[in-house]
């Protein structure tokens, strides 16, 4: 059996374009606008950013942990120190 015939559809308007180089740059055209720009840089920088404010937070919390046992815990335990030392 053959195959039927496709009707023919009107070929759609090109909207944008993206012209990949030899050494890898990318150019699209027309140029995005600056808020698409932007949202653009944002996405392509979330992960960095998110592990950064993650050890951020790890860092913040170990001072204020590292501020609450403020060696009181220690002091209890009162070792002879060795001789020589200051």
């Amino acid at each position: 059996m053959l195959p039927t015939r496709m009707p023919r559809a009107w070929p759609r308007p090109v909207r944008e374009l993206e012209v990949i180089t030899p050494d890898g740059r990318v150019f699209q055209f027309p140029r995005p606008s600056l808020p698409r720009r932007l949202v653009m840089f944002f996405r392509r920088h979330a992960d960095t950013a998110a592990i950064s404010a993650a050890i951020l937070v790890l860092i913040y919390a170990a001072g204020l942990a590292a501020q609450a046992l403020d060696g009181a815990a220690f002091d209890a335990c009162e070792l002879p120190r060795p001789a020589g030392s200051s």
